[in-house]
């Protein structure tokens, strides 16, 4: 008999447990590679725009904000193409349920269509949002959620003096990712009664390798502005705004981590009883002349057997869950995250990696301790 069907025996000869161990694999190292997509999701950009954006903000808080004088100062910049003042604020539609929250945010027209390439208003509805001094465009996710369509007159709960924003519909993005609703700047300023400053600036570069120059150079020219800023790139501010819930990245690892270890004791307990179990076919097998070495050869063989089958198992898991999670996501703002959960072949081979790891590391000990046991105490144990 060779030592794959003798390892096999042993491990169909107690299915339950076998099964368990593999199921606890694979879905173990299906989490943990679940969240490297996810990690890596993080990381990579939303959208192929978002590497040519730039964000300016105050410096101190997210929420402080900027004079409109350092407009001028930013568009002087070199390798800028255009600068968009850009605000915002949370409303609420009908009632203050959670589900109800409308981001409201404001900026001028031209340079906002501009700057949000993503956005792709149709001609005409982009036209009469123009021509509109109180209009707003809204992002499809709103529109679906609320039943919204252009020309509906929209009333929002907001914190404005007067405690609403009216506004009507005069256009929708064909963006499928957004969830706001935008109006002009001006009619921004007259609700909140404060013409001169502004939430952040939204800056379109001219090219993705500009973009490090323009962020040093504003930083550079307004660091001794009354208002202390900050410029990043639009991923690295939108990295900030999900960690104001906290370290999101250093989450994830720490779940991954935790998950590792745990399914590391669950394999190494298994081995162990494994190992007991086989003192009788261990004595046998010294009896006959094979040396300490086909011992640890046959732990080994059933630990890597363990690693094979729960890493297979594994990358079914993580498809799944990242198809499940990408399929919930779909309809948020968070949609873009969940188009770049795709499993490559760096996932791929963590994966594997893990699995192995975790099989044969978890087999070694139990291995060699069974392989140095002498063969009279072996007898003795399993008689």
């Amino acid at each position: 008999m060779t030592p794959l069907r003798l390892v096999v025996r042993h491990l169909t000869s107690r299915p339950l447990r076998s099964v368990l161990t593999i199921a606890a694999i694979g879905l173990s190292v299906g989490l943990v590679g679940f969240l490297v997509l996810v990690n890596g999701a993080l990381r990579n950009d939303w959208s192929e725009n978002m590497g040519k954006r730039v964000m300016v903000a105050a410096k101190t808080s997210f929420f402080d904000r900027l004079p409109m004088a350092y407009l001028a100062k930013i568009e002087d910049i070199p390798g800028i193409k255009r600068v968009c003042p850009f605000d915002f604020l949370l409303g609420f539609y009908h009632d203050n349920r959670p589900e109800n929250q409308v981001p409201i945010q404001s900026a001028p027209a031209d340079a906002f269509l501009e700057v949000y390439i993503e956005a792709k208003v149709p001609a005409a509805q982009a036209a009469a949002w123009k021509a509109d001094p109180t209009g707003s465009i809204v992002g499809p996710i709103l529109t679906k959620h609320f039943g919204w369509k252009v020309g509906d007159r929209i009333v929002l709960k907001a914190p404005v003096p007067g405690g609403v924003v009216e506004t009507t519909i005069r256009g929708v993005m064909e963006y499928k990712l957004d969830n706001g609703v935008y109006v002009h700047r001006k009619y921004f300023e007259n609700l909140t009664g404060d013409p001169g400053q502004v939430g952040m600036y939204w800056i379109l570069a001219k090219t993705r390798n500009d973009v490090p120059k323009i962020t040093a150079e504003i930083e550079h020219r307004l660091e001794n502005a009354p208002v202390p800023i900050r410029a990043m790139s639009e991923k690295q501010w939108q990295l900030q705004f999900m960690e104001m819930l906290g370290n999101v990245r250093a989450l994830l690892g720490g779940i991954g981590l935790a998950t590792a270890f745990t399914l590391f004791l669950i394999t190494s307990n298994t081995l162990a009883m494994s190992a007991r179990e086989r003192r009788s076919e261990t004595a046998l097998l010294r009896v006959l002349g094979f040396p300490r070495v086909t011992v640890v050869r046959l732990l080994l063989l059933e630990g890597a057997l363990f690693a094979v089958f729960g890493a297979a198992l594994g990358l079914g898991f993580m498809a799944v869950f990242a198809r499940l999670v990408g399929a919930g996501l779909e309809d948020t703002q968070w949609a873009g995250i969940g188009a770049l959960l795709e499993i490559d072949a760096a996932s791929v081979a963590l994966v594997l990696g893990l699995s192995a790891v975790i099989g044969l590391g978890a087999s070694l000990v139990p291995a060699f301790n069974l392989s140095r046991r002498p063969i009279v105490s072996l007898l003795r144990e399993a008689a």
